[in-house]
């Protein structure tokens, strides 16, 4: 009998799993096995809104979309756990008897929560603008503006992961786990739990937040699908991408170059000493075992910006960059990267994006050029500031993400960033990182290819970083410009 306790105790840990990435274009579902290959992929696209406010999406339609796909591929495989991993910030409200959501999903890129940011800063509210927080806060406003609802228990709140677990688990578990939790801007890192006194000053009573708990330890199942697998797993997808890096010692760090840029690094036992304009503390992992603290910066415009070359009919595809770009010639234009805003340390959401030094001679070749060295620069920056705010130096940084593909882009990369980098072997580090928390809760440690050493050619011409902070002046000095003429022309 011990034989055979122990001989399905093994086929558990050999069986694959099934990872869900919740991001922010897309729905990718996954069979891992136990030596980390993708056995099997269904992806969809999120059906999404986009307005002058941003971007949000139809949360019943998503949660449709997540039980047809989660349900075809555990009915094939029948996998023993669950990981999740999500794009974080988003936040929602739904009826807690019916599932039903309330309102928009509002994505982190989302800007209707603005004018409430700056309403609730004006009265004294302290607390970092843009995140879940406040998003909830405008939510509430529409849909509970009394508060009657809330108040009788009848409403839920929450980011993707929670509302992720609820669908699954038919409204079986209400939690987040701590990553995600760490950039709602309502949860307290050093004390791992809600801010109380900040949710009250926010009109948001905490009976309507999920319990916090490690990313390896959800305690829910998911009953909506066949066999009712456990959820083993779950956190942000960015922090999912540190764990699949092997980013797990202060001073390691990743860089995932996807709709945005964001550059995360672990630091240790100790959280980040205070918030800044150059690094956001946070959460990198959590396990029963223990937290380990990290923080994190972005470059606002990174794959979007080669998406919108792309859309413009600039670039016929992200596999062409290779084809249009030489490492070693400069363009001659420089491009800021800001067609969401600039963020770390100038934090302008209506900050425009802008080349300058075009001419009549400037190609296709010279934009994309320029492109990638904006995103290159941008990216130079923030390293920089995220090593001198967290105190750690950065001893190994990797990278993924699709612009990492190029060649040209991860070339110009490191000449300019002088620093030893290194390319994901797999190309789907987010999935790989929930699924090594997953098998990790099953008592198996998921082997990690290893990383490809990136050593650019000697004729390299880096990004020219000077010339880039000098026209991200430009582009400040233009939001102002347009800001008093916004003014001036309401005074009217």
């Amino acid at each position: 009998m011990a034989r055979q306790g122990a001989d399905a105790e093994m086929s558990q840990q050999r069986a694959p799993i099934l990872v869900i990435d919740l991001g922010t274009t897309s729905l990718r579902c996954s069979i891992v096995d136990s030596t980390g290959a993708v056995r099997a992929l269904r992806r969809a696209a999120l059906p999404e809104r986009r307005d002058a406010q941003g971007l949000s999406w139809d949360g019943d339609a998503l949660a449709a979309l997540l039980l047809h796909e989660a349900r075809t591929l555990a009915a094939d495989w029948q996998p023993p756990g669950i990981a999740i991993a999500n794009q974080r910030t988003t936040a929602l409200l739904w009826d807690a008897a019916t599932g039903a959501v309330q309102g928009p999903v509002l994505s982190w890129s989302d800007g209707r929560t603005r004018d409430l940011d700056r309403a609730l800063r004006a009265q004294g509210v302290a607390f970092l603008p843009g995140l879940s927080a406040s998003k909830w806060r405008w939510l509430l406003d529409q849909c509970d503006p009394d508060r009657t609802r809330s108040r009788a228990g009848q409403l839920r709140a929450g980011t993707l992961d929670t509302w992720l677990v609820w669908i699954l688990s038919e409204g079986g578990a209400h939690v987040t786990d701590h990553t995600n939790a760490s950039h709602s801007g309502l949860f307290d890192i050093g004390a791992l739990d809600w801010d109380h006194d900040l949710a009250k000053a926010l009109d948001i009573a905490p009976a309507l937040l999920a319990r916090p708990v490690p990313c390896t330890d959800t305690g829910a199942n998911a009953t909506a699908l066949p066999g009712s697998p456990p959820i083993l797993a779950l956190i942000g997808d960015q922090q999912a991408s540190l764990v699949g890096q092997g980013c797990d010692a202060p001073g390691t760090a990743k860089i995932t170059f996807g709709t945005s840029g964001v550059a995360n690094v672990v630091l240790g036992a100790a959280p980040l000493a205070q918030h800044s304009r150059d690094a956001f503390g946070n959460i990198a992992l959590s396990t029963n075992d223990g937290v380990m603290y990290g923080a994190e910066a972005a470059v606002m415009s990174a794959g979007s910006s080669v998406e919108w070359l792309i859309r413009l009919g600039v670039l016929p595809e992200a596999g062409a960059i290779d084809r249009l770009v030489d490492p070693a010639q400069l363009s001659g234009v420089t491009y800021v990267a800001a067609l969401d805003g600039l963020g770390v340390p100038h934090w302008q959401p209506h900050a425009r994006g802008a080349f300058f030094g075009l001419s009549g001679a400037t190609g296709p070749g010279d934009l994309v050029r320029a492109t990638l060295d904006g995103i290159i620069a941008g990216t130079a920056d923030i390293i920089d500031r995220l090593e001198r705010a967290g105190g750690v130096p950065l001893t190994a940084i990797s990278l993924d993400g699709g612009l990492t593909n190029s060649h040209a882009f991860t070339a110009i990369l490191a000449a300019t960033l002088k620093r030893p980098l290194s390319r994901a072997a797999g190309a789907e580090a987010t999935t790989q990182g929930a699924a090594r928390l997953a098998y990790r809760a099953l008592g198996h440690d998921l082997p990690l290819a290893a990383p490809a050493l990136l050593v650019p050619p000697q004729d390299t011409q880096p990004a020219d970083c000077a010339l880039w902070r000098d026209a991200v002046d430009l582009v400040l000095e233009d939001q102002r410009r347009r800001k008093i003429r916004t003014t001036e022309r309401n005074a009217r």
